[in-house]
């Protein structure tokens, strides 16, 4: 008889002795599970924290599950992000460290000494080797309360569409499933899944680590699609694993291989489901945006050359209509306070030149259009001939000249250059 039949008759032998039709039905769950303690629970679990009974475990999923879908979401809800970016780039470093020591520890304490990939039973034995075990179980099991961290840095930094219900499904199922484990069997086959766990966790948490990093390592991210690869082949060699131990007649616990194995089946039907919505609909994506920029290039050249022209010159319409207008009312001003002829001027001595000379205006660095600054600096006019009437008109012709003609008038071409 193996250990659940036991249990089974031990529960329902005590359950008839005491009458379970007097009890309420909290009394026979806790009785029921007193009785599962005492026949099947590993003893050296019951001075460790949290071991003693599964309350609270229960009370820190519950309490991460009303964090993450109400409080959370509520307390951020009229706040900014928080800036939680070395937080987050420490805190995978540790889970980075703490993956790789387990992944040794499961190696050194059984997986390299001797335990058998077919079938392996628990170890009970207070050995060297099976205390290390254990104890490596009841780590593994905190390190699942730690990953509680996961999604409240999400919560935190309000990255509410990260919260999937596979990513909620995921942490809080697995601290119940290690608790199980460490509290009744902790080795044997059960400890097969924490080793592929633990090596894919340093992958994935080195990702998170780089990405958490900044831009500057985005190009040592390319192999992120291959994670989910990686995760998905994880429960399909977990999923074979307890098969074989079912078919084979292994001793190990019936009860808890079917466990494990429909949590691997569920976890790889939501991963897979994950990969193919985000990697092949986004591919499909990516291919019909592609093609519409082709369509849209397509149609681009065919646009009229008249659309084109008027595009490419009504910028510089734009720029000169304020000069033209200004220097008009200018000159209407000039032509009533000035003859329409004015008498020549008496050329000027070399001391005159050069004070002229000294008072001409630099080019504007702010200038909007810097080919009208500098063809008006190139033409090299005196001072009062551009403040005369004909100075005006000059100016005048000269923006219309560049404003309306396409090609540039004589002379302008030589001063461009």
């Amino acid at each position: 008889m193996n250990g659940t039949a036991i249990l089974e008759h031990e529960f329902f032998s005590s359950i008839g002795e005491l009458g379970y039709r007097d009890k309420s039905f909290e009394w026979i769950i806790w009785h029921a599970w007193r009785s599962m303690e005492q026949l099947a629970a590993d003893p050296r679990a019951k001075s460790l924290p949290f071991m003693d009974n599964p309350l609270p475990t229960l009370g820190m999923m519950i309490s991460y599950l009303l964090f993450v879908l109400w409080l959370g979401p509520l307390y951020m809800r009229d706040r900014k992000p928080m800036d939680l970016r070395r937080v987050i780039i420490f805190y995978n470093m540790f889970q980075v460290l703490l993956s790789g020591y387990m992944f040794y520890e499961h190696l050194m304490a059984g997986w390299l000494q001797g335990y058998s990939l077919t079938c392996q039973t628990v170890d009970y034995d207070d050995g060297p080797l099976s205390r290390r075990m254990f104890n490596l179980c009841y780590v593994y099991y905190l390190s699942k309360l730690s990953e509680f961290a996961d999604t409240v840095f999400f919560v935190l930094r309000k990255k509410q569409s990260q919260i999937t219900d596979l990513h909620v499904y995921h942490h809080s199922l697995t601290p119940m499933e290690a608790w199980i484990l460490t509290k009744f069997i902790a080795g044997g086959n059960a400890t097969f899944p924490n080793v592929i766990n633990n090596f894919v966790h340093v992958l994935m948490y080195f990702y998170y680590m780089l990405s958490a990093m900044g831009p500057r390592y985005q190009k040592y991210l390319w192999w992120k699609k291959y994670m989910t690869e990686v995760q998905i082949i994880q429960f399909i060699l977990c999923i074979a694993h307890c098969i074989n131990a079912l078919v084979s007649g292994c001793p190990f616990p019936r009860f808890i291989s079917t466990l494990l194995l429909i949590n691997a089946s569920i976890f790889l039907v939501l991963f897979m489901n994950f990969y193919i919505q985000s990697y092949k609909r986004k591919a499909a994506i990516a291919k019909t945006n592609e093609s519409s920029k082709v369509q849209e290039v397509t149609e681009a050249d065919k646009l009229p050359i008249e659309e084109t022209t008027t595009t490419t010159t009504s910028t510089p319409t734009e720029i000169n209509n304020n000069s033209i207008e200004s220097m008009e009312s200018l000159l209407e001003k000039s032509d009533k306070a000035l003859p329409p002829h004015p008498p020549a001027q008496k050329s000027l001595d070399s001391s005159e030149t050069s004070e002229l000379s000294s008072l001409e205006e630099p080019a504007s660095p702010g200038c909007v259009d810097e080919t009208i600054a500098d063809y008006s600096l190139q033409t090299e006019l005196p001072k009062d001939v551009i403040e005369s009437t004909e100075g005006l008109r000059q100016r005048i012709v000269t923006l219309e000249q560049l404003q309306f003609v396409p090609e540039p008038p004589s002379g302008v071409e030589e001063l461009a250059k």
